[in-house]
């Protein structure tokens, strides 16, 4: 038996063991989380270290409290064993700088917590925002603008309470812990190995209760999120419900998902009250045993009345802790799911290199050619193949087609938005996809189809692609070639007119010829249009056709279109049906052959 004692210590090595641990410590998801933060936090590195030494001081005064009350309690019942052999009025003015001193430090850590949580939570949402600006349109449009605002709103909120809630308080409850059960043990080792015999099994239990509750805090996460996409997208679309008298049938809808919502969130309350709950048993059973060890301890004169004061008043410190340790556990579950899509988004690979040291575009003649240019979209498959086209300065230039023909994935692919599956796209000779997107979206002043406007004033919105050095002449000429001039002079609060979220104060042809001016303030040498006529009536279709044709003198203007005003003030007219190009030529060439556009155009005619 000896022998084989001897055999096993000698195959023990405690270094791997503790490099197993090591790894394991690594691996945990509070390490992960913490490694994840700390590019975020490190900028404020002296609140860290001031949270940090206010935390320990709180520590040393929460554990000294109850000391005191101990001492205090034998020096007035004379117990000549009394911990601190000093007189009461001492001891009654050490209490109260301690309570004096806590309350300070309580205060101190919170403010210092809450700005640490805050500062966190907004250098995300600044490096969230910065990422956003260059990852693929596509995956916003996927997303959807509700689901992307909870990562600013709710995920980031989820990272301040974390910091200010979970980390420090959680930290703050560990340090304390530690020193209770160290001064347990120096009061009274029995007593204390009474204590410490409960906790592993809240451990045991603990870990066994923590899936559980971690399952029911994600299914919350996504019921709500599934609700706040549901509501962006039927408030946009209120007018569509009214309209089809479809109010039953979303009122139901909306009962099911803030229904599953609820019952999501009673499982996540029932699992967090159970792990409460167990707090609360194990640290009742934690002073049961101390009681029954006491009655022992005292019995055999080891222990004075004032000692087991301290070591009940010490207990009763762990039971907040227990208690703040089941939440903390919450709002690190939560905290966990919304970090993880935090990171997926950050993750998302951009659409161009962080540095873009690729040569800027040099527009002289303004040629853009497009040579058997191909794009297969990940969900719907092949979008455009083969298609070749060409415009230059002098000439304007429609696209048309049924929809669905791939128009506006052209234009798309024109500016960068899209990656081409084959072909190629040349400016002046010089390929797109081999200089920077900035200076290639710089030379394209873009319309696009709804005409979105930012929140804010006509003339914010007239200048915002405007950059520094361009002259007020060049300005009043966008106002007054797009008529937004005229529109200005006609608002109530002129160029102060605010225009509303989206630029829903205004009619979509007033959106249209801000839009049109915007893309024109800067002076680019292209212009590319997306439906910029949809909105339109046929007397504004008109006058924007007529615009473009002034415009087309000096610039490349290239317009995707199916309204009748602008295919007839078109120099050449290319043709796309199911993502090819199946005729090129001028309005008349095409009408009499006959093909395509001929059936599209006595289509749009007869409609309008």
């Amino acid at each position: 038996m000896l022998r084989s004692v001897r055999a096993w210590v000698s195959t023990f090595h405690p270094l791997p063991a503790l490099g197993q641990l090591r790894q394991k410590l690594l691996a945990s998801r509070p390490a992960q989380v913490i490694h994840w933060l700390w590019p975020f936090l490190q900028h404020d590195q002296h609140r860290l270290l001031a949270a940090a030494l206010v935390t320990l001081l709180l520590t040393v005064v929460e554990v000294a409290t109850p000391v005191l009350i101990g001492a205090f309690v034998d020096v007035i019942l004379g117990t000549p064993e009394a911990l601190l052999h000093v007189g009461a009025v001492p001891l009654l003015g050490l209490l109260t700088v301690a309570a004096l001193a806590r309350g300070a430090l309580v205060a101190r850590q919170q403010a210092l917590a809450g700005a640490l949580g805050e500062r966190t939570a907004a250098r995300i949402r600044n490096q969230l925002w910065g990422h956003l600006q260059h990852v693929p349109l596509d995956y916003v449009r996927r997303r959807g603008a509700g689901r992307l605002s909870l990562r600013f709103v709710a995920d980031t909120r989820m990272v301040q309470r974390l910091v200010a809630q979970g980390l420090i308080q959680l930290t703050q409850d560990l340090l304390l812990l530690v020193a209770i059960l160290l001064v347990l043990m120096l009061l009274n080792w029995r007593m204390a190995l009474g204590v410490a015999l409960v906790l592993p099994a809240y451990a045991f239990l603990f870990q066994r209760f923590n899936p559980a509750l971690r399952k029911a805090s994600r299914s919350t996460r996504r019921s709500r999120s599934r609700l706040a996409a549901y509501l962006h997208d039927r408030l946009q679309g209120l007018a569509v419900i009214k309209s089809s008298v479809r109010q039953p049938v979303e009122v139901a809808r909306m009962a099911r998902l803030t229904n599953r919502l609820a019952r999501h969130g009673s499982q996540r309350a029932g699992q967090g009250g159970q792990l409460q709950g167990l707090a609360a048993s194990t640290v009742a059973l934690s002073g049961v045993v101390v009681l029954a060890v006491a009655a022992v301890e005292i019995a055999a004169g080891r222990i004075t009345g004032g000692t087991l004061v301290m070591f009940y008043t010490l207990l009763g410190l762990v039971v907040p802790i227990f208690q703040r340790v089941a939440v903390a556990n919450r709002i690190f579950q939560e905290a966990f799911i919304s970090l993880d899509r935090l990171r997926a988004t950050l993750n998302v690979k951009l659409e161009r290199p962080v540095i873009d040291r690729r040569p800027a575009l040099r527009v002289s003649d303004g040629i853009v050619e497009v040579r058997e240019l191909s794009y297969a979209h990940p969900e719907r498959g092949t979008v455009l193949d083969k298609v070749s086209l060409q415009a230059r300065r002098g000439e304007l230039v429609a696209i048309t087609g049924p929809n669905g023909a791939g128009k506006s994935s052209l234009i798309e692919l024109l500016l960068g938005f899209r990656p081409a599956s084959g072909g190629r796209i040349l400016i002046d000779g010089q390929q797109t996809s081999k200089i920077s997107l900035d200076s290639l979206r710089a030379a394209i002043g873009f319309v696009p189809q709804d005409a979105p406007l930012l929140d804010g004033t006509v003339a914010e919105n007239m200048l915002y692609g405007v950059r520094s050095g361009v002259p007020e002449e060049e300005l009043a000429r966008a106002a007054r070639l797009t008529g937004v001039d005229a529109l200005v002079a006609q608002l109530p609060d002129g160029w102060h007119t605010a225009v509303g979220g989206g630029g829903g104060k205004l009619s979509g042809g007033q959106r249209q010829l801000i839009a049109l001016a915007r893309a024109l303030a800067a002076d680019p040498p292209i212009l590319v249009l997306d439906e910029a006529s949809a909105a339109l009536d046929a007397a504004a279709e008109a006058a924007l056709a007529a615009v473009l044709r002034r415009l087309a003198t000096d610039k490349t203007v290239i317009a995707s279109a199916h309204r009748p005003a602008t295919l007839l003030a078109a120099d050449r007219i290319y043709v796309l049906e199911r993502g090819c190009l199946v005729e090129v030529g001028t309005h008349d060439e095409l009408i009499a052959a006959g093909g395509v556009y001929a059936r599209l155009f006595d289509y749009e005619r007869m409609s309008t």
